[in-house]
């Protein structure tokens, strides 16, 4: 059982964003096991007979004394549509296997592509990424995610984006807003437009 993974994005044979997955590995490590791990999250991983030309996830499984991994072809499948759902429970900080919760979320969204989960007033997460918003020419971030994730991290690291706390009742004050998480990067192309969020 390796109860806690990372998804990681490989383009060009190279891993994308690698720091940031180790830095968040070493921190999921140490809450689960309260020590610091023997390993790094990439030893043994090779990245040979790979198609340049296309995208890969690799999933790394982990646990307190090793790791096990597997590449697949990845190909974007993108939300552009939104439901908001209200959860003021659930906890996410750590990338691990059990999303018995966020599954449960995720299929209540009818017609729509992915969740918007809202806890005690606050915009989080959708069920597999970060959300950014425009409003004008300012990128926001929610600083309430449930799961910090890698692409999120470095660009507020560059400075491409600001956190700040979004209420539910924020929303309707954004132009657009784009879905980002290891394998979709930020794109200035990709926004939706706020209406493509259902509100109840």
């Amino acid at each position: 059982m390796y109860p806690l993974f990372e998804s990681v994005c490989i383009e060009n044979s190279q891993i994308k964003n690698a720091d940031y997955h180790e830095a968040r590995f070493r921190r999921s490590y140490i809450q689960r096991y309260k020590t610091h791990p023997t390993y790094g999250l990439f030893d043994g991983i090779h990245l040979t007979n790979l198609d340049n030309n296309l995208k890969y996830k690799l999933r790394i499984g982990y646990k307190q004394d090793g790791t096990r991994f597997s590449f697949s072809e990845y190909k974007n499948s993108i939300p552009t549509s939104l439901k908001l759902v209200r959860d003021d429970t659930i906890s996410y900080n750590v990338k691990r296997n059990n999303r018995k919760k966020l599954n449960n979320l995720y299929n209540t969204r009818g017609e729509f592509d992915d969740v918007l989960i809202i806890k005690n007033g606050l915009v989080t997460d959708t069920s597999y990424a970060n959300i950014l918003f425009l409003d004008g020419k300012v990128i926001i971030t929610p600083s309430t995610p449930l799961l910090e994730g890698t692409c999120r991290a470095r660009l507020l690291d560059e400075n491409k984006i600001t956190e700040t706390r979004v209420l539910e009742s924020d929303l309707p004050d954004f132009d657009s807003f784009q879905l980002v998480n290891a394998l979709n990067d930020f794109d200035s192309n990709r926004w939706v437009p706020i209406a493509n969020i259902k509100r109840e």
